[in-house]
């Protein structure tokens, strides 16, 4: 298996990511966010610039914390729904029944950390990368071989061959977020979410979070990623900026030189 999903990024002519006059915040609350426009990718690279015409495929999420970022990306995940407007993820409307079927082509990776083997069921990498594969086995939900080939590949990507027989709970930060990786790659996703990836970790588990997810983003598949992180940020091709309750469209290297000498 390759980095890619059996899924691959939407077909040409279909956006990753549309939103129409989008309002997001949490119900019974004023919008965190209002009247959110955005189509990405606007459209096919033009050939002639040195490569061949391609799709954008990364896309940033930036800004302040609290400005909406993670709003908006549980909005795409349909666990809060839009207060306003329109969104559409991979060209099907959050709000229609036809969602649910997109939601399971979906790969949710969150900040997150260890808890530690207190009171926690010990289960190991192989174990918890397998639980990303459940939803490509049916109603048995046996594994057949090409499940255990995805589950194996998916562990050797993220680097953790040496580790898949140790339980979850004993790994660092770093290691405990290539697992995440690993579970939501072994589901052949046809989009990943990012939410501060590298959160908690050292700067030897940075690094490694970074060239994992720089080689998630050369393989084609599309990536949406909330980060405050400069590295992560250069591999976008657009970010969408959140401030004072509005987000605008701007081009990554664009922001990042505007934002040389200031805090993301």
């Amino acid at each position: 298996m390759s980095a890619g999903a059996a899924d691959k990024a939407p077909c040409d002519g279909q956006s990753i990511l549309s939103a129409k006059m989008l309002s997001i915040g949490y119900r019974r609350a004023q919008p965190v966010v209002r009247d959110i426009c955005v189509d990405f990718p606007a459209a096919l690279r033009k050939a002639g610039t040195g490569e061949k015409g391609q799709r954008d495929n990364v896309f940033g999420f930036v800004g302040p914390n609290g400005a909406g970022k993670t709003t908006l990306l549980k909005t795409c995940l349909g666990l809060l729904s839009p207060l306003g407007g329109e969104l559409r993820l991979l060209g099907v409307d959050t709000r229609k029944a036809c969602f649910a079927e997109t939601r399971k082509k979906l790969a949710y990776i969150p900040q997150n950390r260890p808890e530690g083997s207190s009171g926690q069921l010990r289960i190991s990498v192989r174990e918890a990368v397998s639980f990303g594969r459940l939803g490509k086995c049916g109603l048995t939900g046996r594994f057949n071989r090409a499940d255990r080939e995805a589950v194996e590949a998916a562990i050797l990507y993220c680097g953790l061959g040496t580790l898949a027989d140790k339980a979850v709970q004993d790994l660092s930060g770093g290691q405990f977020q290539r697992v995440a990786i690993a579970r939501a790659m072994a589901a052949e996703p046809a989009l990943y979410l990012f939410d501060e990836p590298g959160s908690y970790l050292d700067e030897e588990g940075q690094a490694a979070m970074q060239n994992l997810i720089r080689s998630l983003a050369e393989s084609g598949i599309p990536l949406i990623i909330v980060s405050h992180d400069r590295a992560l940020i250069a591999l976008c091709d657009t970010v969408l900026l959140f401030e004072k309750g509005t987000a605008r469209l701007l081009d990554a290297g664009a922001f990042l030189s505007k934002m040389a000498e200031r805090d993301i």
